[in-house]
């Protein structure tokens, strides 16, 4: 028997023999190809429909509708990214449910191209009632079955022609209203779910656990009292009964409407009909009902993310910079411009969250994972090819921004979690929650960014009172604190709110140093729990730390590795005698990132870090040295911790790494309390007894102090004072077994004396004349006797 297809076999033997005869052609192998470039001028209106015919299905039209390609590519073993899916992905999940029954195909390409052949041969006027055979065409019960009600809805709009639809307004419901001479004002489906509507009219005593009473149960809220007489007994009792009368009344409104607006090329579809879009139909009420347009039968698009590549019409794959350049935008490629640099620079932006990208390496990975099609090879060898061309030339598109780090201001604090936003206002009582859209400025890849936030009031973190436990030396779970201790603790409190809010005062802004109480230059007691404290830094801002023995004073590329998004520089764990000195230029200035290979780069005092610096060494100190005493805030913590009582033997948990949501709530809600009351109260230094610092910075060493104390006490009944060189002469002394240890020399004599003379409160004042030590003169009361 014939099919669809031997219309166009028909024809094209036909129409080749007539083009071959009338060209005159004497070609053996003559085919539709040469007919087709021969006949422009000699060819019928049918010759041009199957030709347009022939084209379009040539041009594989289902590759460019996504329901089919998804689907194609599913079944086939490969799930495409629904990112790019531009219409309802619910529609395509069914889809793909039917797709994953046994050997089940939604879509058929041959159901599909006889839709368009039957649909062009329709609407042009060329068709004979003897197609019908051809393309299984039934009419039965008033109603027609053809290849468009065949066809899915998805599909219905791939056609060469453009076309659109008239149908039946609310069509079951007003043909009720009508037999019940019902007037109604509201909308049905305002009354009740289209879908299942439809699905009660349809139910009869042979559907599964189906009575009569939960279908007019059902619909009462659109029928009320009248629900029996729109699910009779006859029509519940009959399969399709009420359906058939609808259906029939259907018919009579359609063959109504093909007549009254006189179409001659039409094609049915259950309540309406489609034609082409040029044809008008000016009477659309056919009483009972009314007919509605629908101009656009292609599925709605609801999502236009494209990607960076474009199949035309004849399969060509198509790229170019600009649509490189728009794909890269759209997935939030940014490209920043730097002072002092003008090498391209590529970021990735995440909700102002923006990570460096290495645009020579990690681009084409990055559109090769973007490749949204079943075979990829052919794509990915031309991003390969590219990678230095045409994809270099879209970087250069992207219209370049300033790369502008977020940053507080002077009364504010704020910091960015995946749930959004958080800041607080100096004076407000609550916390504003906002979009990443409202926020100035971009964030650098961090923890809190993983963090769903809800700010505590109540709870105490374990961080809270691991930090109390730090300064004071004491337990508040079993020891009341005194307001001394509490006072310790809120200069702590103060502190760790300066390090994490990121605004910098050009009046203020003194590096952090963290202490043991009781340190000296011999022994390194340390697990005091500044690594504690450098870790909670570290998951409030972004920070960059130096082990104490990479970092030089005097080294060029001490900030080689130091970039904008750095909010606080840690040194950790500098050694004894560290230069503190020469890390003022750092903090009151610019910082020179002195790149090795490549020129420097400044970094602005406001973009530059704060400082924080730790050390298991006493802290030397100089009253007469106000610089470096307003440039460095020392904060000492007791040996309540230590490397025989460490956090996790108090708190049975690895801070940090243990932490449940709720534990990293209480301390994110620390933290902003600890910068709401910094910013009312700033930094408030301990006073600490420097002078036993240096002393037992000094003499650390027992036998050191003995031996000093020895010569000391001969050199200083010298009646006209005594130097250095005094000093050593008695120390030297042959008979002096300890001389060998080389404890005093010219270098450190001097200072050792001032710290002692210092510390013991002694009247002895250095003459820089004489560079002795003299003895005060003392005045002492005479005996009134004597």
């Amino acid at each position: 028997m014939d099919s669809y297809k031997s219309i166009f076999s028909k024809w094209q033997q036909s129409f080749v023999n007539r083009i071959k005869s009338e060209a005159g052609s004497r070609k053996i192998d003559f085919n539709l190809f040469d007919a087709i470039k021969r006949s422009s001028n000699t060819r019928t209106p049918f010759d041009d429909c199957m030709i347009e015919y022939y084209h379009f299905i040539n041009s594989n039209p289902l590759s460019r509708n996504d329901y089919f390609k998804y689907l194609d590519s599913y079944t086939k073993g490969k799930e495409l990214n629904l990112k790019f899916f531009r219409h309802d992905t619910d529609k395509l999940r069914e889809y793909y449910a039917k797709a994953d029954k046994a050997e089940y195909q939604p879509f058929n390409i041959e159901a599909y191209k006889k839709y368009v052949l039957f649909m062009m041969l329709k609407l042009k006027g060329f068709y004979k009632s003897e197609y019908d055979l051809l393309f299984g065409v039934i009419k039965k019960d008033g109603r027609e079955y053809n290849p468009l009600t065949s066809i899915p809805s998805v599909l219905r709009g791939e056609l060469p022609i453009k076309v659109k639809e008239y149908d039946i307004k609310r069509a079951y419901p007003t043909f009720i209203d009508s037999l019940l001479n019902i007037e109604r004002k509201e909308d049905v489906y305002s009354l009740i779910d289209k879908r299942k509507f439809n699905t009660l009219l349809n139910i009869h005593s042979g559907s599964k656990s189906a009575t009569i009473e939960v279908v007019r149960g059902q619909l009462k809220a659109v029928y009320g009292d009248r629900v029996n007489e729109v699910i009779t007994d006859s029509r519940f009792n009959t399969k399709g009964g009420l359906f058939k009368e609808l259906v029939l009344l259907e018919e009579k409104a359609i063959n109504g409407f093909v007549k009254t607006n006189n179409l001659k090329n039409y094609v049915r579809l259950h309540d309406g009909v489609f034609v082409l879009a040029d044809a008008e139909c000016t009477n659309l009420n056919i009483e009972p009902v009314e007919f509605a347009i629908k101009e656009c039968i292609k599925p709605k698009i609801i999502n236009d993310t494209k990607t960076f590549y474009q199949f035309n019409r004849l399969g060509k794959l198509i790229t170019s910079p600009k649509q490189y350049a728009d794909f890269l935008e759209a997935e939030k490629f940014i490209r920043v411009t730097e002072k002092d640099n003008d090498k391209v620079i590529i970021f990735k932006d995440s909700n102002n969250v923006v990570a460096p990208i290495n645009h020579k390496t990690d681009v084409v990975p990055f559109l090769k994972n973007n490749i949204n099609e079943l075979l990829t090879d052919e794509v990915e060898n031309r991003i390969a090819r590219e990678s230095t061309s045409v994809i270099y030339g879209a970087f250069l598109l992207i219209e370049p921004k300033p790369l502008v780090y977020y940053s507080d201001n002077k009364n504010s604090f704020g910091l960015p979690f995946k749930n959004g936003f958080f800041k607080y206002e100096l004076g407000e009582s609550e916390l504003k929650q906002t979009d990443y859209k409202n926020v100035n400025g971009f964030f650098a890849p961090h923890k809190t960014q993983s963090i769903e936030f809800n700010y505590d009031l109540i709870d105490e973190s374990v961080f809270e009172t691991f930090l109390k436990m730090a300064c004071t030396g004491k337990n508040p779970l079993t020891q009341k604190l005194t307001d001394e201790d509490l006072q310790t603790f809120d200069s702590f409190r103060y502190m760790i709110g300066y390090l994490c809010h990121n605004f910098k005062d050009s009046s203020f802004s003194p590096a952090i140093i963290l202490s043991d109480e009781g340190a000296n230059d011999l022994n390194r007691n340390g697990g005091r729990g500044k690594t504690l404290i450098t870790k909670a830094i570290a998951h409030v801002q972004k920070t960059l730390i130096k082990g104490g023995d990479e970092f030089k004073t005097n080294y060029i590329h001490n900030f080689a590795d130091l970039t904008k998004d750095v909010n606080v520089y840690i040194l950790d764990d500098v050694a004894a005698g560290f230069n503190y000195d020469a890390m003022y230029t750092n903090i009151l200035g610019e910082i020179s990132c002195q790149r090795k290979g490549s020129a420097a780069q400044n970094i602005s005092f406001k973009e530059a870090p704060k400082f924080l610096i730790t050390t298991n060494w006493a802290v030397r100190f100089d009253e007469n040295n106000v610089s470096t005493n307003r440039r460095f805030f020392e904060y000492k913590l007791t040996d309540f911790f230590n490397l025989e009582r460490t956090p996790k033997m108090i708190f049975n948990h690895t801070f940090f790494e243990d932490w449940n949501a709720d534990e990293w709530n209480r301390f994110y809600s620390f933290i902003y309390r600890c910068v709401a009351d910094y910013l009312v109260n700033g930094l408030t230094p301990i006073e600490y007894d420097k002078e036993y610092d240096n002393f037992i910075a000094y003499f650390n060493n027992d036998s050191v102090l003995d031996e000093f104390e020895r010569v000391f006490q001969i050199v200083k009944k010298q009646r006209h004072g005594f130097n250095v060189s005094d000093f050593l002469t008695v120390y030297k002394d042959p008979m002096n077994p300890l001389k060998y240890e080389k404890y005093f020399h010219n270098n450190n004599v001097k200072g050792l004396m001032n710290v002692y003379l210092k510390y013991k409160k002694l009247p002895f004042e250095y003459s820089k004349m004489n560079r002795k030590w003299i003895a005060s003169k003392v005045a002492v009361a005479k005996n009134a006797v004597f």
